[in-house]
This record gives structure tokens, sequence and C-alpha cells, in this order.
């Protein structure tokens, strides 16, 4: 039936030439004075649906006064993309990642990056204001980044997303990439009593499951247009599986073999099982009250919550175990020698080499030697993700001259692991045998229990439990106040000034615990197992992957509740900080305009004032410490004060009705991320690495930035246009790689750990240039094409992360009074996505090819089908070079139907 079904949704893709899109996206930028914009737009003709968003986003941006992008809404209640960020991804200039370099892809897009700068140099504001935001994973969680994620954003809300790539001096700080301001839908704007409702099934390939997705909004005003109400509320599910190959790390082997070389082994090489069941829901709510054309007040509230419980499963050959015989290495206090293949005392058998990487390597079976040869981790997690805003914008024609426009508001995000526990088991005496390829690597076991479901399989090893809660609440209270003076004297418009203020907290509190269990032994994987084992398909669509069997969640939390004194929980000082951020902005702009031109010239002044917490256990007499299960701890505050002055200008011309020449040059900046602030240090046992703390003393990024665009609106609906950019940044923050000597849980005695760290002081580029052409043709038809060359290096040519240097959207449409449909492709090539276990991690050139189709059934209702990743693209993740691979991931394809009903 599930096969059956699979086959019908995709033919009926095929039959109906689907296409997902770009919603309507336009490069953009906003002339002050939209009076003086042609209405080239204008036509006797209705026009509604995707033609309607696309001279939406048109008129948009020829009223704008900045270079940038905007995205509308096909109708009441429907985004051009289930995701916000699917639809950013089809902007030009924009990518978007679903997932940190650590964590790899979860299906859904989650961060976006601008004109290929990391996504924590980009900045995301809601109706002109910061949003607190949470993430659901753990990693990402202790990353401390400022990068929004957008599965906390609904799309059912938006109106209108605004992507802003140059800068100017009443745009709040913080995007160097550049700027996404998403705006809400608002009463006043729509006729009383409208409503929408969308109610979908999605189905998701991998898990092989069918969940709900519920939407709905209602809109009133009263007769006299002066007071309005908007509500929306949704709820969604979907159930996620990944199915993946990871290799978690190399490890450095000082004369390997014997041989006098010092290479590259694979630490763990794993079969990763991700499972997990997201549910989304919440609401937003819109009050306007407009007494007179003057005077506007605006009441604004969003509230989102995702649960988003997991687990996660790896059997892995224990690469840095079975290496050790066959590398220089310390026992007892003295050194060993390396021994090399096929002599006594050395398992190994067989290798290859390439480069500065042992590519294949063989171990034999050796039933009486206890060294671990296969490790598994089944980890469960218990987690979710909040974010909430309550905002109030005040909008005063005071005089004739004089605007008044203010914003007061807090909001607040929290991504929270409620609960996770680890169950860490290993195989000894077993043979192993690995060889590198593209995209996967080829692992065998000999010697191992060939049923996995066996008593003597499951009476493996112990070796150790981990886990407890994660809190990472996010919170800001902000107000904003900003003039506009009408001076029309000359070549000056007006003259704008205005103050910003923020009081920004961010914390990480992580509550591990200690297990006496983990020294008591006589446990295995039998003791928790409730008969888990991967699917027959599991790793069918990446070459396969080994079945095995796994413990189950509550078993495990149950027996370490109740065996060996149960979990004791504690603060975990090494990998918990607090940062704790004031800023207040000035700014000053002149509007200029003339004959045929406008632009704006200004100077924005920020100052920052920081306090970031961080915890030691290394404490000295003189620090008032806190007693903890894992050793007592003090807190260390320091504090970071600097000012920031900003200035920009740009200059539109315009030589004809038809085309616009764009240049802007500004000053931009970014605060570093709150963990490389404040960040404590994390280790890795498995192969000795991690990252170090935080560094207090950052200064912000900053760079110089340059676009110069011509925009050719060449008929209605049209727009062909080439921009050039360069971002010049005068302070990069780096990652530095060091030894250091730790101790922690596993290495009491303390050991040698390879950590990264953050420093300032470096610079980096990042040059190139856009092209966007966009047409409807006759009979219903039209397409949209973009294209992106970004050049990002370091000083020493080194790559910067995020940064693809080809990205391309291609989009077809067709539409008429019944039916609306799209077909639409995204590229990015590859980039480095960070560093991970000290290694420098790529994503591979990936392209997903999306569609959508709307039937009109009547004027009220529709009935809707989209797919995603029709063309089950995967995730291909690879260190330094493409052959030598670091993770493949297959998370499937996703289908949505349903009707969509709107009055």
């Amino acid at each position: 039936m599930t096969f059956k079904r699979h086959i019908l949704m995709t033919s009926a893709v095929a039959g109906f030439g689907f296409a997902l899109s770009l919603g309507a996206t336009a490069t953009v930028a906003h002339a002050q004075d939209a009076a003086a914009a042609p209405s080239d737009d204008s036509t006797t003709v209705v026009v509604t649906g995707i033609r309607k968003s696309l001279q939406d986003a048109l008129r948009q941006k020829r009223s704008s006064d900045r270079v940038e992008e905007v995205i509308t809404a096909e109708d009441i209640g429907k985004f051009p993309d289930k995701n916000v960020a699917d639809s950013l991804s089809r902007a030009t200039g924009v990518n978007v990642v679903t997932g940190t370099s650590a964590g790899g892809g979860f299906g859904e897009n989650e961060h976006i990056s601008i004109r290929g700068t990391d996504p924590n140099l980009n900045l995301t504001l809601l109706d002109g204001h910061n949003m607190a935001t949470g993430d659901w994973f753990v990693l990402d969680q202790t990353a401390g980044g400022r990068a929004f994620n957008y599965t906390m954003l609904p799309s059912e809300v938006v109106g209108t997303i605004n992507v802003i790539k140059s800068s100017s001096a009443d745009l709040p700080e913080g995007g160097m990439g550049g700027t996404v301001d998403v705006h809400v839908r608002k009463p006043l704007d729509l006729p009383s009593n409208t409503a929408a409702f969308s109610v979908e099934a999605l189905y998701s390939t991998r898990p092989d499951k069918t969940t709900p997705q519920l939407s709905g909004m209602y809109s009133w005003k009263n007769g006299a247009h002066t007071f309005g109400v908007l509500v929306g509320a949704f709820y969604e599910q979907r159930d996620f599986r990944r199915d993946g190959q990871e290799v978690l790390g190399y490890t450095t082997v000082t004369d390997w073999a014997a041989t006098g070389q010092n290479l590259n082994v694979p630490s763990l090489i794993g079969a990763a099982y991700f499972t997990q069941r997201r549910t989304r829901k919440g609401g937003n709510i819109v009050a306007q009250w407009k007494p007179s054309d003057t005077f506007e007040l605006d009441f604004s509230g969003l509230y989102t919550h995702l649960e988003a419980n997991n687990e996660n499963h790896n059997f892995m050959m224990w690469g840095s175990r079975l290496l050790t015989a066959n590398s220089d290495h310390m026992e007892n206090g003295v050194m060993v020698k390396a021994l090399g293949k096929n002599v006594p005392g050395s398992l190994l058998t067989d290798y290859t080499v390439s480069g500065d990487y042992v590519t294949s390597a063989s171990w034999k079976a050796d039933p009486s030697n206890p060294t671990g040869t296969i490790v598994q981790d089944d980890i469960f997690r218990q987690a979710h993700s909040d974010s909430y805003s309550l905002n109030m914008d005040m909008n005063w024609q005071a005089t004739d001259k004089l605007n008044v426009k203010g914003q007061l508001g807090f909001t607040a995000g929290e991504g929270d692991t409620d609960d996770s526990a680890a169950w860490e088991t290993f195989w000894s005496g077993t043979g192993a045998s690995y060889t590198l390829g593209n995209p996967t690597a080829k692992v065998s076991y000999p010697g191992i229990e060939k049923d996995p479901t066996s008593a003597a399989y499951l009476n493996n090893q112990w070796s150790w439990s981990w886990g407890g809660a994660v809190k990472s609440p996010d919170r800001e209270a902000y107000g904003k106040l900003d003039l506009e003076y009408a001076v029309d004297s000359g070549v000056f418009k007006s003259i704008n000034a205005g103050i910003r203020y923020t009081d920004h907290t961010r914390r990480l509190d992580d509550i591990a615990y200690s297990w006496a269990g983990n020294g008591a032994g006589g446990i295995n994987l039998a003791t928790v197992y409730k008969g888990g084992i991967t699917p027959d398909n599991y790793g069918s669509d990446i070459g396969g992957l080994p079945t095995y069997t796994f413990a189950n969640g509550q078993a495990v939390y149950d027996y370490e509740d109740s065996h060996n004194g149960g979990r004791i929980f504690g603060f975990y000082a090494p990998a918990s900080f607090a940062v704790h951020e004031k800023t207040d902005a000035y700014y000053v702009m002149a509007k200029l305009g003339g004959d045929r031109w406008n632009g704006n010239i200004g100077v924005r002044a920020v100052h920052t004032n920081e306090t970031s917490t961080q915890y030691t256990t290394n404490v000295t007499p003189n620090m008032t410490t806190t007693p903890s299960v894992f050793g007592a701890y003090a807190q260390v505050d320091t504090k970071h004060e600097y000012w920031d002055i900003l200035p920009s200008a740009t200059l539109n011309f315009k030589p004809t009705d038809d085309v616009i020449i764009r240049a802007a040059a500004s000053t931009v900046m970014t605060r570093p991320g709150f963990a490389q602030l404040a960040g404590a240090y994390s280790l890795d046992d498995a192969n000795y690495t991690g990252t170090a703390g935080g560094n207090p003393n950052l200064d912000p990024y900053k760079a110089n930035q340059y676009n110069l665009g011509v925009e050719w609106y060449f008929a209605p609906q049209s727009l062909f246009s080439v921009t050039l950019f360069d971002i010049d940044f005068s302070n990069f923050i780096t990652s530095n790689t060091f030894t250091g000597f730790y101790v922690d849980q596993q290495n009491p005695q303390g050991h040698a750990f390879t950590l990264t760290g953050p420093g300032n002081g470096g610079k980096a580029k990042d040059t190139g240039y856009e092209i966007s052409l966009q047409q409807p043709l006759p009979d219903g038809f039209g397409y949209i094409l973009n294209f992106t060359n970004s050049n990002g290096k370091a000083a020493n040519g080194s790559a910067i992360d995020g940064n693809s240097k080809y990205t391309y959207n291609a989009t077809l449409y067709y539409e008429n009074s019944r039916v609306s449909t799209r077909l639409a492709y995204n590229y990015r090539s590859k980039f480095q996505s960070g560093i991970d276990r000290a290694t420098p991690m790529w994503q591979d050139n990936y392209g997903t090819l999306d569609a959508s189709f709307d039937y009109n059934l009547t004027q009220h209702i529709a009935i809707t089908v989209e797919a995603q990743n029709l063309g089950n693209s995967k995730l291909y993740y690879f260190v330094g070079n493409p052959s030598i691979p670091r993770a493949y991931y297959d998370y499937g394809q996703t289908f949505y139907a349903g009707f969509r009903f709107k009055y």
C-alpha cells in the first residue's frame, strides 16, 4: 500500500508538471519616494497567484533605495514554500543549510547564508526587531551561535520578506552578508472577515509515515477601518528518518605501521540511524488601531513550539582503538614504538595509502584481544524549542514635516534537551577492515556473530553512559525611536535620526549526570534490548549499511535510574556559559534626490557592553566555589566594551524609466557568537579532540561592503539585473588549533587533546556577482532564473565557512484561472561548513528539485499538492578532498496533499 501511494504521488507530480518555486523573488532596492516609481505593472487584468506575487515583489523593488530581494505571499495564508527558508533559498544570492557541521543535515532547511557568508554573519528581523530563537538539536544548542533557526517560523503567518543586501544608517547592525526582515500580515490591509484554512497530509518516504498539517487565519476590522484584529494558528507533525554513514574524525598517527610516516586514519566509521517525530504548533495575533490618518498603533505577538524528541544509533568501527599498536604510543609512561603489518603482536594485515591518508586497512580477528573493535552508541534525547515575541509599533505624523516611529517589545526563545541518555557498548576480538570511497566507505567485521538478535551478539561489553539536560535560554528586551523630518531643500529631501536599545541575555546550562554503573561492569546491550533493529531497507539508497540491533530508550532511563544509585545530576561547568549584552545605537541620515536620482548618506554609532560568564574547575584560593558532583567550580565574569562607527551611502540613478543603476557602500559589523565569547571547553574522548573555551575579549567581525548593480524592467512582471558585490573583512574571527592537557570523567589523570578555539585579527574577502532574469511567457507560462558567483577566501587563501562559489535557481511556472503549478531546481556548489572534531568539514555540491500544483475547485476551495526533493538527492560531506569522506546522508522525499479554503 505504501509503495503504491509513493508511486501514485510521484506520478501525480510528473503528470501535473509540478513545481515548487521561488515564490516571487526580485532583486530589490527601495526608492525612497514610492510615488515616483513607474507603475509599469499596472494593467486592467486582475492578476492573482504566482503572477501577483511576482508583480508585488517588483513593485516593492522599484520603490526601494537599498539593494535587496523581495518575496511575497501568493495568496492569503499561502507562502511559496512550506518552510520560509526554502523560499529564501530561491532568492538571488541566498543559500540554505539543513544543519551544522557537527550535526549534518536533518531534512528541513534551518539557516540561511547570504552571498556566501556564514549563517552567523546574517541578521533576521521580524517586522524590524530581533526574534529570539532556539535550536532543538543538542550540538546546535551548545554551539551558541547567532543564526536564526527558520524551522521556528511558520510560513502561514508571513506576508512579505525583504532580503536586504546593502546597509544604511537606519538599519539595525548585525548583517554582514545581509539582513532578512520578515513582515507578518496586518488586519487593516485585508477585507473584513477574511479567513484562510489549510488541511494537508504529509508523507515522508524514509520513515514511510503520514502526518497532519493544519493551519488557519482569521482577520476582522470595523466598518470605519480604524481597528482590526488578525489571529492565526498552526499544528504540524512530521516523522523524520535519516540513514547515513559517518566518519567521526581522523586521527593523525605517528610512525604509522613503523613506516616513519605520520598519516591520518579514520577514528570511527559508523552506520548511523536517526529517527524523530517533530510536532510544531503555535499561533500569532496582530491588532491595529488607526484612529486617524496621522496616527497608528500596532500590537503583534507570535508563539511557536517544537517538540523534537529523537534517537540516534551508531554502529562504529573503533579505529582509534585498532590503530594503537600500529602507532607510537605511551603505555604506563613509556613510549612504545609502532608495529608494522603481519609482525608478531600486530593484527594489521594490509593497508593502502593515498597522500596523507590511510585509505584502507585490515585487522585480523583475535578472540583473546580485549581491545575494542566495534563500538555502538545508542543516544536518546527528549528535546524541544520555543520562541515568542510581543511587540508594539507606533507611527505618528506629528506635523506636515515630522514623522515619528517607535517600537517597544520583548522576545524570548529556548532550545532545550530536557533529558538525554547514551548507552555505549562494544565488541572486542573481532576483525575489521575498511576502504574509503566517495561517497561511502566499505566496512566489514570478520568474526562477529552473524545474527544481531542472538544472545551471543547481545552479550557484548560495557563502555560508558553519559547525558543529562541542556538548557539554552535566549532573551531580549528592545526599544527604538525613529524621526524623519522633511526638508525638501535642493538635493536634501529629509533628515532622519534615531536611537535603538537592546538588553540581551544568552545562557547555556549543562546539567549532566554521573552514574556509578559506569565503573560497575556486568552490563551489555542485552540489558536494555527490547527488539529494536534497523529496518529492512536501512541504507538501501546509499550502498547498503549493516543491520544491527539497538537499545530501547525507556529501558535505558529505567535501568540507570534504578541501578547503582541512579543517575546523579549536577551542573557541568566545563560546558556551560552565559553572555549578557547591552547595546545602544544612534544614527543620522540624509535622504537625497534630484532629477532621475535619489539616495542617502548617513552614519550609525553603536555601543556594545558585554559581560561574559565562564566557569572553571581550575580554581584558585581567592575564588568563590560552588560544589558539584563533577567537582567544585568557580564563576569568572569578564567585561568588554567597545564602539563601532558605521558610515553608509547609497545612490540610485534612472537613465530611463525602465532602468535603475544602484551603487552602495557601507561599513558593517556582526558581534561574535555567544559561545565564541564565553563558551567553555568541550572534549571528545573517542579521539581526544574538542573545542576550546570562548574568548571574552573578542572584537566583532567588521567589513567594508560595496554594491554596484543595474536593473532593467523590460516588460510587465519582468526583470533583468546584474549586481557586483564586494565584502572586505578587516576583522575576521578565525579558529586556531592547539594542543592542551585536560582532565575529565574518563581521563581522571589527564590526557592531551587537540582543541580548536576562536581568535581575532584575520582578514578575508568575499567578491562576486549576481544575475537575475524573470519574465512571464504567453499562454500562462513563465520562468525565473538567477545565478550567483561568490569567491570568499581568508587572507591566507583558505576557505571561509558557508561560501559556495556557484549558486543558481531555475523555475518554470504555469498558471490560469484554475491551475497554478511550478517546477523549481536549486543548486549550490561545495562549501566548508565548519570545523568538526578538529577537521575541516565540507558539504559537497547539492541540488534539489521541488514541485507544487494547485487546482481551484471553486473561488474558495483549492486542492494542493507539493513535493520536495523529487530527485532524492543525498547530502555528502568530506574532509578537504572529496575522496576523503566525512558523512553521507539519505533523508528521502516529502509529499504534501490537501485542501486550502479561503473566504
